[in-house]
C-alpha cells in the first residue's frame, strides 16, 4: 500500500556518523513504532521498549518452542503471540519474531536532500514523496486499525525522523520531522475495518496475558499535550524545565525529579518539542498531575488560555 507524503519541514534520519545522506526507512520505522507504542499505551495496554535495558521492564523475545508447542496445541498464531509478545513487537518485531511489514520511500531526488551534519542537513521542506508499505503477513482487524491511527496522530499531532529539531545556542535553528499525508491509498479504508472498543479489548487482553505493567517514565499517549498556533523558543523551554539561565546545561537548585526527567539530560532529549512553522509545541508527561503542571507553565510563558490539548482528549475522538 502506498501514501502519499508532503514534508512540512526536512526530515533527518542519521547514519553511523550521525550524518544525514539519505532518508533510511529504519530511521522512519523506529519513529513509527515509538508512536505505535505510546497509541497502544494511552489505549490501555502493554508495550515494551526495545532500547530499555531496565530488568524490570524486560524487553520481548519470543520463544519459539513455546510459541510452536502452543500452535500445536490448536491455538491461533495470533492466540500464541498474545501469550509472550506485546502489540507494538507483534507489527515491528523483536529477537524470535520478524517485523510483519517492509517500508520504501520513493520520489526523493539526489537534490532534494542537504547533506551533512549540521542545522540545515535532511530531507528538504515541500517535497513529495511515497510511502510504501509491503505486508509480509496479514494484520488483525484491530492492528490495521492501530496501524492507521499512529499515522494519522503522527500527521496531526506529531513528527518522523531521527531529529525534530535542532536548536543551537543563540539561534532558532531548524524544526524537523513535520509531515501532511496528501493521500492515504488503500490505507484509508483501515480505519473501518475495527474501533476502539475492540482494539481497547484485544489490548488489555494481550496485556493480562502477559502480566506486565509500563515504565511510567515511558511515552504514553494518555499524557500527551499539545499547544497548536504557538511555539517556545530556547530560552522559554529552559525556564519551563528550570535549567540554569547562566549556564543551561545545570538545572536551577530547586530543580525537582520532574524538572530533570522534562528536561532530559546530555543524550537525552527533552520532553517538549517546539515548532515554528506551522506552529505548534506539545510532548507528554507522566501523570494527571503533571499535565495540569506543564500546562502552569506553558500558560506562564505564552499567557492564557491557551488551545491546550491532551492526548486523553484525542484518544476519546476515535471511532
Amino acid at each position: 500500500m502506498e501514501i502519499k507524503i508532503k514534508t512540512l519541514t526536512p526530515i533527518w534520519t542519521g547514519d553511523v556518523e550521525r550524518k544525514c545522506s539519505k532518508i533510511k526507512e529504519t530511521g522512519i520505522i523506529g519513529s513509527f513504532r515509538w508512536w505505535y507504542e505510546a497509541l497502544v499505551r494511552g489505549l490501555g495496554g502493554y508495550a515494551c521498549d526495545p532500547t530499555s535495558d531496565d530488568i524490570r521492564y524486560k524487553r520481548c523475545e519470543l520463544d519459539q518452542k513455546k510459541f510452536l508447542r502452543a500452535i500445536k496445541e490448536g491455538k491461533s498464531i495470533q492466540e500464541a503471540l498474545d501469550e509472550q509478545i506485546c502489540p507494538a513487537c507483534q507489527l515491528f518485531g523483536c529477537t524470535g519474531w520478524s517485523r510483519r511489514f517492509r517500508l520504501e520511500v520513493s520520489g526523493i531526488h539526489e537534490n532534494d536532500i542537504e547533506k551533512g551534519k549540521g542545522s540545515t542537513a535532511g530531507l528538504k521542506p515541500n517535497k513529495a514523496i511515497y510511502f510504501k508499505f509491503i505486508f509480509l503477513s496479514d494484520l488483525s482487524s484491530e492492528q490495521k486499525w492501530l496501524f492507521k491511527k499512529t499515522l494519522w496522530v503522527i500527521e496531526s499531532y506529531g513528527a518522523i525522523g531521527g531529529r525534530t529539531t535542532w536548536k543551537p545556542d543563540g539561534e532558532w535553528g531548524t524544526d524537523y520531522g513535520l509531515i501532511k499525508v496528501e493521500n492515504y491509498g488503500e490505507l484509508k479504508q483501515w480505519d473501518a475495518s475495527s474501533n476502539k472498543t475492540e482494539v481497547k479489548s484485544w489490548l488489555e487482553e494481550n496485556r493480562r496475558k502477559l502480566r506486565k505493567r509500563n515504565d511510567p517514565n515511558w511515552f504514553n499517549f494518555k499524557f500527551y499535550w499539545i499547544v497548536k498556533d504557538e511555539c517556545l523558543n530556547r530560552d522559554q523551554m529552559n525556564r519551563i524545565v528550570k535549567r540554569n539561565p547562566s549556564n543551561p546545561k545545570r538545572y536551577l537548585i530547586d530543580a525537582t525529579d520532574f524538572d530533570r526527567w522534562l528536561g532530559g539530560r546530555i543524550g537525552e532529549s527533552k520532553k517538549i518539542f517546539s515548532f515554528r512553522n506551522p506552529k505548534r509545541v506539545f510532548g507528554y508527561v507522566r501523570s494527571s498531575e503533571e499535565l495540569e503542571e506543564i500546562k502552569k507553565r506553558i500558560e506562564n510563558e505564552l499567557g492564557a488560555p491557551l488551545n491546550f490539548r491532551t492526548g486523553e482528549e484525542i484518544l476519546e475522538e476515535l471511532e
